[in-house]
This record gives structure tokens, C-alpha cells and sequence, in this order.
């Protein structure tokens, strides 16, 4: 399995330094972030080296739903890992992808849908791979008025369903759920944001199929909806992560953990402290604060916003031993169920592994964590708790 990362090995020698050593010998005996941190803390007492230039592309807008990415830049995780990441915004998945087989863009954040679908026989596989599981249920709902009669997913049938784009990752598996309901829905593309917003107050559309910030957003706005129950086996299917292209993972592999390591801090961190979390994202885009608005309200749309999705991030299977980034072999399997279509090993009926770079490479490790116990005693834990917004 593949999760955040770490280095293979640390120093056990110092040439100039002998206390270095005693010190490293005691830190090797704490829990591994806390180690990170004090290492990184170390770094930085060395000559500062280039940073590497990295594209980080996302599937829509910049919203409070990357509210952790921004926190990693915002708050120098990339940094400590000699990264510099500059974030673009793409319309749906089907966009960003052109743009990472070109290189263009190093890292992406798509739903898988799309990949999944290009490894079916015959069909020519995008040559991206997974290596970090970030959102780990789905991130797509289904949302009505309040007073709409429509009660159900199967109450859509012969009703105009709102879509962001029908380039978005999520439509090969809404269109296959609405397939296995029996049901027949229009899928009309609204777009995100306040074209969406307008055309579901206007009743152009029934019902909305979007991501689950939008429709905090929505919420904030002062908009009653009700979200509808998905079947089990969708819900559960994880939805973005991070990807690369092979080429990046087999010569690039440090780059990748770095961006891992500085990701699953930021997690911490936006965990601890949600509000600094938000306040993190609007010090990097300042026009994403609501003007004249109350602070304390500001805050609270904010952080329901941000945790509409960051929530998701925290889905483990084992919350005492939560492994950042970690892919199960049965998230992969949810994908075959929900899809029967997709490709399978053909002797064991397991799902394809060639979507998920699993193997450990040069400077590539997963995180075992044990617990939190050592997370809430690292250099993240102690900085959310103390952040503050600079003046």
C-alpha cells in the first residue's frame, strides 16, 4: 500500500556536531511526524537550496475545499520540502488530464472514474497513476429543495439533473448508478458556483450533482436543500487523490513524497485547528473572504465549508491507526461493484492494481502511523494550535 511519505533513512552521524548524534539516537525513539518535524526544524538551520517548481492541478475553482493544499503552501510544508507549488484550476477532470499526459501539470487531484475507465479492455490507458488517497469517501451528492417532493434518487426519473460540466470525473459513476436504479435523468450542465446556484433556485434543473462544498456554499448562502441518500456501496467509493504521471513516479519519486509528507502535516494541522485552517486559505486568497460580513459568521461558513469536504479526508477504517494516504485493496473493489464494466485481475477478481503505485522506490515510504498519540505532539500539532493570521 502506498500512503504519505518519508525518507528511507535518517543521519546517525554528524562530522561536526557530536551532541548531533546523542540527539538524533533520542528523536529516533519518538513517534515518526514528531521526528519529521524536528528534522525539518534542523533543515532549516542549513543553507537554503532551490525550491522545485511543481504544478499542482485542481479539478474546479479554488474553494475552502482544498483548504489543507492551501494550508501546506500557505504555511510552508511545501517549503521544509524544497517544493515550490504553484495551484492552477481546471474545469472537471476530463480538463486536467490532457494537461498531466503532457506534463504540464506534475500533480492532479481528479476523481478516479476516468482513470478507472481508460484501463477497460481495449482501450488505451492514460499512463497517470495514484499515489496518494486523499478524499476517502465519495465527494459527489445529490441535493433538492427543501420542499421538493422529489424523497429519492429514483424520484429523478424523467427530471433535468444539475451537473457542474459533463467533463467532470464523477459522471461515468452517476450515470452508472441512475443505470442500475432504472432510472432515466437528464443530465444538464450548469457549471459551479453562482451559475449552478441560480439555475437550481430558478427550478431550471430538479436537483444538483455536485461536490460537496458547493453545496456548503450553497447552504451559506441562506438556500434550505436536503441532500438525498446514495446507495452504500457509491457513498463509500473514495473520490479525489493524487496523482502523477509514471514517468514523474519512476524518476521523481522524492518530489512525490515530499508533496505526500507536507499534505498529511497540513491534515494534522487543518484537524487541530480548523479555524487557522480557513484563515490559512483566505491569507493565500484574501478575495475568497466574504466582505462585509461578521467575523465569527465569516468564520463559521468558512469552516463548514472547509470541512465539508476535509471531513472525508478522516474516513478511516481504523481511526487509532490512521495511515495518511493509504489506498485499501477494497476501495479498489468498491470501484468494480459500483461499475461491473470495469477492468478486473482476471484470475483472483480483484481490481486493477496498475491505477495505484504501491511499491516502495528510492526516498518513497508508506506512514504507519500509531495513532495520534505522536501526531499531537509534533512540531504540526504544536504550530495549528498556536497559529495565528498575520496582521
Amino acid at each position: 500500500m502506498i500512503g504519505a511519505f518519508f525518507p528511507t533513512s535518517f543521519p546517525t552521524t554528524h562530522p561536526r556536531n557530536p551532541e548531533a548524534l546523542a540527539t538524533t539516537k533520542s528523536l529516533l525513539k519518538l513517534s515518526i511526524p514528531f521526528l519529521v518535524g524536528a528534522l525539518v526544524a534542523a533543515q532549516s538551520l542549513q543553507p537554503a537550496q532551490a525550491q522545485e517548481k511543481v504544478v499542482f492541478g485542481t479539478v474546479t475553482t479554488v474553494t475552502l475545499s482544498i483548504g489543507v493544499i492551501v494550508s501546506a503552501k500557505q504555511l510552508g510544508f511545501f517549503k521544509d520540502e524544497g517544493l515550490d507549488v504553484d495551484i492552477v484550476s481546471f474545469n472537471g477532470t476530463g480538463t486536467l488530464l490532457p494537461q498531466m499526459t503532457s506534463k504540464r501539470v506534475h500533480i492532479g487531484y481528479p476523481n478516479p472514474d476516468v482513470l478507472i475507465v481508460s484501463r477497460q479492455p481495449g482501450k488505451d490507458p492514460i499512463p497517470l497513476k495514484f499515489f496518494y488517497n486523499a478524499t476517502r469517501e465519495s465527494a459527489w451528492e445529490f441535493v433538492v429543495p427543501s420542499d421538493s417532493p422529489i424523497k429519492t434518487l429514483k424520484d429523478l426519473d424523467g427530471k433535468k439533473l444539475g451537473v457542474g460540466a459533463l467533463t467532470f470525473g464523477n459522471i461515468p459513476i452517476t450515470k452508472a448508478m441512475f443505470k442500475e436504479l432504472g432510472v432515466n435523468v437528464e443530465l444538464v450542465p450548469v457549471g459551479v458556483g453562482a451559475p449552478a446556484f441560480l439555475a437550481f433556485r430558478d427550478k431550471r434543473v430538479d436537483a444538483l450533482n455536485l461536490f460537496d462544498s458547493m453545496h456548503a456554499i450553497l447552504e451559506t448562502q441562506g438556500t434550505v436543500i436536503r441532500r438525498l441518500d446514495m446507495p452504500k456501496k457509491y457513498k463509500d467509493l473514495f473520490s479525489n487523490g493524487f496523482v502523477a504521471h509514471e514517468d514523474t513516479i519512476r524518476d521523481n519519486p522524492k518530489m512525490l513524497a515530499g508533496f505526500g509528507r507536507a499534505i498529511a502535516k497540513a491534515s494534522v494541522f487543518c484537524e487541530t485547528n480548523p479555524t487557522a485552517c480557513v484563515k490559512a486559505f483566505w491569507e493565500q486568497y484574501p478575495n475568497q473572504k466574504p466582505a462585509g460580513v461578521d467575523e465569527a459568521k465569516a468564520i463559521q461558513d468558512g469552516t463548514k465549508i472547509m470541512r465539508s469536504r476535509f471531513d472525508k479526508y478522516l474516513q478511516f477504517d481504523d481511526p487509532k491507526n490512521r495511515r495518511w494516504g493509504e489506498f485499501a485493496l477494497d476501495s479498489w473493489k468498491g470501484f468494480r461493484r459500483g461499475a461491473p464494466r470495469r477492468r478486473t485481475d482476471h484470475h483472483q477478481g480483484r481490481p486493477r492494481r496498475d491505477l495505484l503505485h504501491q511499491r516502495t522506490r528510492a526516498g518513497v515510504h508508506e506512514i504507519r502511523r500509531r495513532g495520534d498519540r505522536g501526531a499531537r505532539t509534533g512540531r504540526e500539532l504544536i504550530q495549528a494550535r498556536r497559529w495565528r493570521a498575520p496582521h
